[in-house]
Parts: structure tokens; sequence; C-alpha cells
């Protein structure tokens, strides 16, 4: 839950865009109605936090029916207009104000978009270097940040079981995804590289930390926060899979003033309408692009292609295509799926 005390609105993430949509859209707040954050999200409630505490709260039926999808329903990281009951200590959210920026995937088993967090300024993504980089679900993790108008860093957990040798060879790997993502390599018992993430944060700004189960989030979280916040299990040994320590998103205010969402673990990554971030992340295959014959050239079979003869020549790593390649299938999937002119019309 947010910890700390919450002086200001700016404290919360509060500025100019948000306040920007209370002026113009709703004029002046009056009664018990109130600006909120959500600080965490379940099943049947959620927890918002104000200037005058923290409430559990429920949305009301005009939100929830008139919802297009469960996209546009509160997400932790929301700012919300809700009315607060203090007496009991319960309040009804009546309103989302638009995102800033937000991290969203296309819900497993759906064809729905789930949004992960909004408003969130930094994604830590966090990799355990007790396993072999997955170079394909980072470009994933990537590719969502980039969309979601998110600043991504990526972490290189438990160094302490690696060679330094080791450990500077995977962060060329990752930095070859992207040379304008800062890659850190941390130690967090030790401290090594938490002093390097903090200058990423600061007050009023949102961080999320997205990754795997056992990457070593909750223990990140605890070192950046200077307590234990949260509780650590140790990963299987025979696997290397953690335990799902954390069950839902909380945003956590820490004592410097940062704001950190804690995220479940999460495997699957299949991005929501991710064509402009699957571009920014691959921005050495859109560079190679130009030089193909076609404009709309989709790097498979078109005669000419300049993707495809580098991959031939070695200049082009081959995972790295294929990466690209499945990415960019999946979100022009998305994208026809949801274009209205491909819907069925209802009769």
């Amino acid at each position: 839950m947010l910890t700390g005390c919450v002086r200001s609105l700016e404290s919360l993430g509060w500025g100019p865009f948000f306040q920007s949509q209370l002026q113009s859209q709703l004029g002046s707040l009056s009664g018990t109605s109130e600006v909120a954050r959500v600080v965490e999200e379940h099943k049947r409630y959620h927890v918002v936090t104000t200037l005058q505490g923290s409430l559990l709260a429920r949305i009301n039926g005009k939100l929830r029916h008139g919802a297009d999808s469960r996209a546009n329903l509160p997400s932790v990281g929301d700012f919300v207009v809700i009315d607060a009951r203090v007496d009991d200590g319960t309040a009804t959210i009546t309103r989302v104000l638009d995102r800033r920026s937000k991290l969203s995937r296309k819900e497993p088993g759906t064809e729905d978009e789930q949004v992960l967090c909004a408003n969130v300024d930094v994604a830590l993504v966090v990799h355990g270097l007790d396993v072999d980089p997955n170079l394909r679900r980072l470009e994933r993790f990537l590719a969502i940040a980039a969309r979601g108008g998110v600043k991504p860093v990526v972490v290189l957990t438990k160094t302490d079981l690696q060679t330094p040798a080791r450990v500077a060879e995977v962060c060329s790997q990752v930095q070859g995804l992207s040379s304008s993502v800062p890659v850190v390599p941390v130690n967090a018992p030790n401290d090594l590289g938490i002093a390097e993430i903090r200058s990423f944060l600061g007050a009023g700004r949102t961080a999320v930390v997205v990754g795997p189960s056992g990457a070593g989030k909750s223990t990140l979280l605890n070192r950046l926060a200077g307590d234990e916040l949260l509780p650590v299990s140790d990963v299987r040994a025979w696997d290397s899979k953690g335990r799902h320590t954390t069950t839902s998103r909380t945003l956590f205010t820490l004592a410097d003033g940062a704001l950190l969402i804690d995220t479940p673990g999460i495997r699957e990554i299949e991005p929501w309408d991710a064509a402009p971030g699957v571009d920014e992340v691959f921005d050495d295959v859109r560079g190679l692009a130009n030089a193909c014959r076609f404009r709309d050239c989709t790097h498979q079979k078109e005669p000419d292609c300049a993707v495809r003869a580098a991959v031939d020549s070695g200049a082009l790593p081959r995972g790295r295509y294929d990466g690209f390649s499945k990415l960019h299938a999946e979100a022009r999937a998305q994208s026809e799926k949801q274009s209205p002119w491909l819907k069925p019309r209802r009769s």
C-alpha cells in the first residue's frame, strides 16, 4: 500500500496533463467529490489514496456499464474522481481521467486489452542472470513500453551468480536490442547498481517493476525502499522459476518521494496494438527496410528485401529477425481485429 506522507497531489504524480482535464471536462469538484490515485487493484474493489488518506473504493454502475472494455476501467496508477465517505473509509469511483502513459498487453486467453498499470514514467524490466537471457521476451517488454509512452530500463539482477566476463557479455547482448535503452547490472543484496537505478526515479515520478516470477523484482523494490515492503521467496532450484510472491499490483511511495509499482510475475507478454512500439524497438530493422524494393515490404517473401538480405549475409542476426517477424505479425493481426471495417455488423 502507499507508504509515507502525502503532502500534495503533485507528490502522487499529479501534473498539468491531469489538471487540464479537471478544468475542461469536469469544472470544479464539489461536495464529497475529490481526486484520488489508484494504488491497489483487486477483483471486487480498489484501494485509492487522497490527501486525506486511503479508502476502499468500488466502481459505480454508470462507469462500469458505460466502459467499452475492461481497459477503460481503473487500473493501478490511474487518477480517478471519487465520491468519498470518510466516516466509513469507503468511496465510489465515478470517473477515470485520461492516461498520459500505460503498460498493456493482450490478456491471456482472450482478445481483450489488459492494462497492467497507468501513468508511468519508467519501466524497470527485470531479468535474472540465474538463467540464460531471454532476448525475445525482453524485446516484447520493450515494445509495450515504447507503445505506451514509458521509458524502459533493463535491470539484470543476480550478477553474483555469474562471472564478470559473463555479466559483461549478457549486458552487451541486451544492449544490442536497442542502443537507447539503459542496461543496468544489479546485485541488490550488495547494493551493486542500486544508485544507478535510483537515478531514473525521483519524487513524484512513477516507475513500475515488471518481469517473470523469480527474477528478483521484490528484492529490488525492497532495496530501493530501504525496507522490507514485500516478502521474498526462493526460486525453485530445478527450473529457476519463482513462486509468485507478489499476487496483485500495488503502488508504493518510497522515503524519497519516488512512486514504485510492483507487479506479479509475467511470462506471457503478447503486445496490444504494439506496431509503433515494434518499430521503435527494432530501429535496426527499420533502418534496413528503407532499402527494400517495396515501401510496404513485410520482409517475408518479397523480392529485393534488404532485411532478408542482411540476415543472409549475417549483418542482422537470425534471432533478431525472427523476433521482429513474430512481433510484427502479432501487431498486424491485433490491428486487423481492432479495425471497425473488419468487425462483423450486428443484425
